[in-house]
């Protein structure tokens, strides 16, 4: 049949045709896609594995006389509660609801909140709120929303220009496999993952090429297979955009927060849109370039982008690592606020450093997160199961230098200060962030880590909802009030957000709060952030009214997460501001 080479107008047949010639000539050995046709493993491989929390979902708590009763997920138990602390524990170690009650012998019992500790699972414990309704006569309804433990893990396999094959990993929720590229290997019926740099054979996996699965195992058998991009959820920073991304005002959530548009602010519409554009852009495979999670901006009190990516969302709590030990500051500055006995010349240690001290990393133990042979270090005291304590590990390490002589990042020391404020206002420190801070800056979903001792961990790993985060950031513009309320001292906010403290990178530190120059788009402010391993960051310049939060994925990745303060935030945020 003749063919015309008119390509306005074929036929059928004539396409059918072409058809055949172009898939023959793909195949045909010596082809121009013969190498990625070759090959059974070329492709993304993926898995989205949720593995709890076992419990969540609707409660009924209710009480009669001193007994309580809960019944959540087919469970039903009781437990006696004549204190104002009522402790209902599901067996199993499944989790227990404490009600913190705030008339333990009244007639009537008012409940002044309800946090849910979730056990350990993937990740550490948790401490999470439950928000009770009344719905009769000593009766409460609510629901538990744990912090759901998710790992996403995609495995990107091509060949290299040398026709070998080379593979990545890209996990959204902790960067499990870093920035390490792979040679890729096949042995009978495994696949072998050689690390490039070191030549090192870091993983042998199983492979079924009938079913089509490469199996892994993270204490739980897993099993990845082929995913098509359009599906791979976190993979690329946004999945099915099909369009240019074009300015929203963002959407009110009934958080506290108003919205407006980017004109009403001074700011300018296409500059925020280059910065949400840019991180939409992203190649998920480059190694150097930040994976971000969410965009947050308010300027004026009022919230101006609110942006999401790799599978992130409003409503979902995200991982602040270190940024969340500022959260430590907020919570000692609104106990001396409501009159707790403490001040930064409060001494804690035993060679008396102070507060202060401790939140500056100048308390002079020995304690240095970025030293791993540290006895002090986060990860060494974490790792360790002699002592589930943690505030007791801390106070016996050694001196290694007089308090205020020299500066060591030091979580474990930090942490001391969480310690300080549970003893002088005589609570369980998540309780105390829950009613005093959660609550009145209207944080519906959060998760505060905790200790092995059931104690909140008081130097990262928080979780918060983005949005939430931001409002610490307001709280500190409008010098310690949300909403015309006020949690903290003007005074705390001046002192705690001032130098108190140089630091090595030229950059200088007040009390849990980093302090930076920005510059960018003709333009030089101070800013003071919180910020954490991965790029989480929410800093606040004063000078503009502004507050921004960033969240990302670049965990162990330091020197690409410190350039997401410049190189993302300050580029876009400067350039944006009109007047």
């Amino acid at each position: 049949m003749f063919c015309s080479a008119d390509r306005s107008f074929l036929p059928v047949a004539c396409r059918a045709h072409l058809v055949a010639f172009v898939v023959a000539l793909l195949v045909w050995p010596g082809g121009p896609a013969r190498a990625q046709r070759a090959d059974p493993l070329i492709g993304l491989w993926g898995f989205d594995h949720v593995a709890g929390p076992a419990i969540s979902g609707p409660l009924i708590l209710s009480r009669a006389g001193d007994r309580w009763h809960l019944r959540v997920a087919g469970y039903e138990i009781s437990s006696v509660g004549a204190a104002d602390t009522v402790l209902l524990e599901l067996p199993g170690g499944k989790g227990t609801l404490r009600v913190h009650v705030r008339q333990p012998k009244g007639v009537s019992a008012a409940i002044a909140g309800a946090l849910w500790i979730q056990p350990a699972g993937i990740n550490v414990s948790y401490a999470t709120p439950v928000h009770l309704t009344p719905a009769s006569a000593g009766a409460w309804t609510g629901e538990l929303r744990p912090i759901e433990e998710r790992f996403t893990l995609y495995l990107d396999i091509r060949r290299d220009s040398t026709d070998s094959l080379v593979a990545r990993f890209r996990n959204p929720q902790g960067n499990f496999g870093g920035a390490r590229r792979f040679r890729v290997a096949r042995e009978s019926t495994q696949v072998v993952l050689i690390d490039a740099a070191t030549q090192r054979r870091r993983f042998t996996q199983p492979f079924d090429s009938a079913a089509h699965t490469i199996g892994f195992d993270f204490g739980v058998p897993l099993t990845a297979t082929p995913t098509p991009r359009r599906d791979a959820i976190g993979f690329a920073a946004r999945t099915g955009f099909d369009r240019p991304y074009s300015y929203r005002v963002p959407v009110a959530l009934g958080d506290g927060w108003s919205a407006a548009t980017p004109r009403s602010l001074g700011l300018d519409a296409d500059t925020l849109t280059a910065m949400v554009r840019r991180a939409i852009a992203t190649d998920p495979l480059d190694d150097l370039a930040p994976r971000i999670h969410s965009v947050v901006i308010a300027r004026h009190g009022r919230i101006v982008l609110d942006e999401y990516f790799h599978g992130y969302a409003a409503d979902r709590p995200h991982d602040l690592r270190s940024a969340s030990k500022t959260m430590t500051s907020v919570m000692l500055g609104v106990a001396m606020f409501r009159g707790a006995r403490l001040a930064v010349e409060t001494k804690v240690t035993p060679a008396g450093a102070t507060i202060g001290q401790l939140l500056t990393h100048t308390s002079g133990l020995a304690c240095n997160d970025d030293d791993p042979d540290s006895p002090g270090n986060e990860d060494v005291m974490q790792d360790q199961r002699g002592e589930r304590d943690w505030y007791r590990y801390a106070m016996a390490l050694p001196q290694r230098v007089p308090p205020g002589t020299a500066y060591a990042y030091c979580s474990a020391g930090l942490n001391l200060v969480g310690q300080a404020i549970g003893n002088s206002t005589h609570r369980w420190l998540p309780e105390f962030f829950d009613t005093e801070v959660a609550q009145p800056l209207g944080f519906e979903r959060y998760g505060m880590n905790l200790m092995p001792t059931g104690e909140g961990y008081a130097a990262g790993g928080m979780h918060l909802r983005p949005r939430d985060l931001l409002k610490i950031g307001q709280l500190y513009l409008d010098h310690g009030v949300w909403l015309g309320r006020r949690l903290l001292a003007r005074r705390w906010v001046d002192e705690s957000t001032r130098r108190q403290q140089p630091v090595a990178d030229g950059a200088d530190d007040g009390f849990a709060w980093h302090r930076h120059t920005l510059q960018a788009a003709g333009r030089t402010v101070a800013s003071y952030e919180a910020s954490g391993n991965g790029g989480q960051f929410l800093v606040v310049i004063p000078s503009l009214d502004m507050a921004v939060v960033v969240t990302a994925g670049n965990y162990g990745q330091g020197r690409l997460w410190q350039t997401i303060r410049q190189e993302f935030i300050a580029r876009y945020v400067l350039a944006a501001v009109r007047h």
